[in-house]
Order: structure tokens, then sequence, then C-alpha cells
């Protein structure tokens, strides 16, 4: 009971969190949006349905990503009797749940100050990669779960053991990142003479022996798909990711940084004083194992600004880390009373940006669109459906394609891969109009073709108008 009322601030906090956010769902449902979240919704259904540990999309292998969200999310969609927009998302809003109990215990563990684990949970929690990933479908949260798990489980090999496989089946090699990042803590502390390897091979063996675990099950994808697993796995998914900004994921070489202000505020400025301060206690004592406890995400922020893809919510590990720093110096307060008020502080001006206009819940990341509207009605008046992608998006199409940016995936989602769920039909998408014309040459019953209204030229005279929804045509 004593330990109840010790840890009531996030005891409170993440049950308003989980409220409120429920209640968003169910006040304002919506549709899967695009892209991830109907992929994954839709991959996981075909891996239910077809009993594939395998992911599949439109009954093609899908080898890009390891087996473990989308079968995940296509089980929760199955068995618990709700929307699936609504039980998937439940599941991962309590994912995210599981995750601020995880932040917590781990900077609590370290800082011994509940303030301070306190704000670094409620200061990430209201970012808006953090409220964007705490209710959509995605990757990111089944990552990062994997990797504070194994932190905050370290010393139990199993329960570790399991937490590395979930970072591992859900984003494959970067799974691995708490298990090298303790590898190199011990390593460090050898290197410094702290602690010799016969001391620290206790810690060390267990480490290798589960990243040699979890490595069967790429030896096994090998084994089976040859050289595809090979090349859409690690060439296309892991390193023209690092070396390429594929599929027009631009951005300057700051990117990360900049989006890390833009999240984080006045946080991410005090940041870089903590981080003075833990480097330069380092160099005075070289405390390994304390400083890189502390900085522990800091090398993959650094390693986000070497790679050449952009994506927002790649910074997603990266901000627990750096709102703890931002409020880490309030750790050195000895005065509970000013930590008190502090933490109120932050939490009444982080609360009020985020609910006094209603923000939180206004702010939707899809609508009930065209492309809904069109995939409800293909559903039932379609035996397939055969799109042809919008002008800009094939000019895009075929400048990536001439500078080597297209993985061999990329043509399989179209513009609208929601399109491919909503109407559970056999969805093609053309990205050339030569392409669009040979499946009209010989259409079947009950084939269906869409443009948008710019390439109503290519319909032929043997087709019939049967509905339109916006910019959208449906022929039949």
């Amino acid at each position: 009971m004593q330990r109840l009322r010790q840890h009531a601030l996030i005891i409170i906090f993440v049950l308003f969190y989980f409220g409120i956010t429920a209640y968003k769902f169910v006040a304002y449902p919506t549709p899967f949006y695009d892209w991830d979240e109907s992929i994954y919704a839709q991959v996981g259904r075909e891996m239910v349905q077809q009993k594939s540990l395998v992911p599949l999309w439109q009954g093609n292998y899908w080898l890009d990503k390891p087996p473990l969200v989308p079968l995940a999310y296509g089980i929760v969609e199955t068995i618990i009797p709700l929307k699936p927009e609504l039980s998937t998302r439940l599941f991962t809003l309590s994912l995210t749940i599981l995750l601020f109990i995880f932040i917590y215990y781990f900077y609590f563990k370290l800082t011994k100050n509940i303030f301070v684990s306190f704000l670094t949970v409620l200061v990430s929690s209201f970012t808006g990669i953090f409220l964007q990933r705490a209710q959509v479908l995605n990757v990111d949260i089944f990552l990062f779960i994997g990797w504070m798990g194994y932190l905050v489980f370290f010393e139990h090999f199993w329960l570790s053991l399991l937490f590395l496989a979930i970072g591992v089946l859900s984003k494959s090699l970067l799974g691995f990142y708490p298990a090298i990042g303790m590898l190199c803590i011990f390593f460090g502390q050898i290197v410094l003479k702290q602690r010799t390897f016969h001391q620290s091979k206790k810690q060390i063996y267990p480490i290798i022996l589960q990243m040699f675990i979890l490595s069967f099950w790429f030896i096994l994808m090998f084994l089976y798909f040859k050289f595809p697993f090979i090349q859409a796995q690690f060439l296309d998914s892991q390193l023209k990711r690092v070396t390429a900004s594929i599929e027009s994921h631009f951005g300057k070489r700051t990117f990360y940084i900049d989006l890390l202000f833009e999240q984080l505020g006045l946080f991410a400025y005090v940041s870089l004083i903590s981080i003075g301060i833990i480097v330069t206690n380092f160099l005075r004592k070289k405390m390994v194992k304390e400083s890189i406890y502390l900085l522990f995400f800091v090398p993959w922020f650094l390693f986000l600004n070497l790679t050449k893809t952009k994506i927002n919510w790649y910074l997603y590990p990266v901000i627990p880390q750096f709102a703890f720093l931002g409020v880490y110096l309030i750790s050195f307060l000895r005065k509970k009373y000013f930590l008190l008020l502090i933490t109120l502080l932050v939490s009444g001006s982080i609360l009020y940006g985020n609910f006094s206009s209603n923000s939180f819940l206004n702010t939707h990341y899809s609508t009930y669109d065209e492309n809904y509207e069109l995939s409800i009605y293909a559903r039932d008046h379609c035996k397939e459906l055969t799109i042809l992608v919008d002008k800009d998006s094939r000019t895009t199409h075929d400048t990536l394609q001439k500078m080597n940016l297209l993985i061999h995936t990329s043509e399989w989602w179209g513009n609208h891969p929601a399109i491919v769920y909503y109407s559970n039909k056999k969805v093609n998408f053309s990205y050339s109009t030569s392409q669009f014309k040979d499946a009209m040459t010989f259409p079947g019953n009950n084939m269906c073709f869409a443009v948008h209204n710019g390439d109503i030229s290519e319909i032929p005279p043997n087709l019939n108008l049967k509905k339109t929804f916006k910019e959208l045509y449906l022929y039949q």
C-alpha cells in the first residue's frame, strides 16, 4: 500500500491517459489510415485466415518485415468482439500504457526520483509523435517495448529474452539494440579496467546466447525463402533505408535534430545541459555503466542522423531519452516541495496545452473519404478492382524508379492500401496507363476499374460508369 501511494502520480496518470484516449476512440471513430494501419490490419487478417506465420499481402509473402506485429493485430481483430478499428487501437493503447510503466520504472531505478521519472513519461506522452503512435496500429510500439522490457528485466534471462524477441520479431536487426548496448557497457568496463573479463562473463555470455537463439529465425527464413528473403529483409528494408531516401522519404541532414526540438521544445534545449553534466561525470570518474544507462538511447539518435531515409516516427524511441534529460536537472534539488511545485507546473502546462482548446480530441489521423466510400461499394459490387493511381503519384513513381529509390514492394500499396482492407477484394494498382489499358482489354464479369477525374479519357467505351466518389470514378 505504501508503494502504491509512493507511485500514485504515475498510476493516476496512466489511468487518465488510457481513459481519455479510449473515450476518443469510441466517440470519434475513424477508419484505418494509409499507409501503415491498413497494411498491418490487412496483413494480419490474411495471416490469421491462412494460418500463416509469414506476413501475407494479397496472398503474396511480404518478407520485408518480421511476423509479430501484423500477426498480433490479426489475432486481436479476430478474437475481440469489437470493430477492428477499435479493438486493434485499444490494443496499441494498452501496449503504450505498458511502455509508460517500463519507462517510469527504468528512470526511477536510475535516479530514485519519482518526479523525474513521472515527468519523463508525461512530457513524452504528449509529444505529437507519441500521441500518434499511441492511437494507431504501428510497429514502433512493439520495438520500443522490446527495448525497454529487455532493460527492465535484464537480470532475468528468460524474461529479457522474451522482450528481446519482441523487438527482433517486430523490427528485425534493430531489435538487438539493447543487447548490443549492454555488451558495450560490460566491454567498456573491461577496457577501463573497472572489471575483469572473468567478472563480466556471467553477464556477457547470456547476452550472446540470447542473440544466438533469436538468430535462428533469420536462418530458418533464409533456408526456406533463399535470396528473396535476404533481398527484402536486409538489402531493401535495412541497408537501403540507411543509404538512400527511398520512397520519397527525403529530408535535410538535420532532419531528426530539428524534429527533436520541434517535439520537445524547451526540454530539448535543457537536455544539452544534462548531457554535458553526465559526460563530465563520466570523464572525471569513468562511470561507464551509470553514464551509458543515463544516455542509453543517445547512440540510436546519433545513428538516425546518419541514415538517408527520413521518417518522423523513427524518432519515437528517442523521445523519452531526451524528455528524461530535459527534466534530469531537477533531480539535484533537495527540497521536496520545489520538486512537487515544478512537477505541478509542468504537468498543468502540458495538460492545458492539449485540452484547453480540445486539440487532443480534435486531432484525427484519418477520415471517411472517397477512397473509403469506393472500397465499401466495391466490396458488394466488384469481383476484383483495378485502380490507375493519379497522375502526380505516377510521376513521382517514375522519378523514384529512375533514381533507384524504390524497393520490390513499393508498387504493392498504391496510393491507398486501405482500399484493399475495406473492399476485401483483390486490388491491382496500375502505375502506367499502358498497364491499366492491358487490364481492361478483356474485363471479366463484375471486374471494376477506378480512375481519378483527370484520367477518364483512359476508359474505353465498353465500360459503364457505376458510381462517382468525388474525384474518383468507378467503371464496370
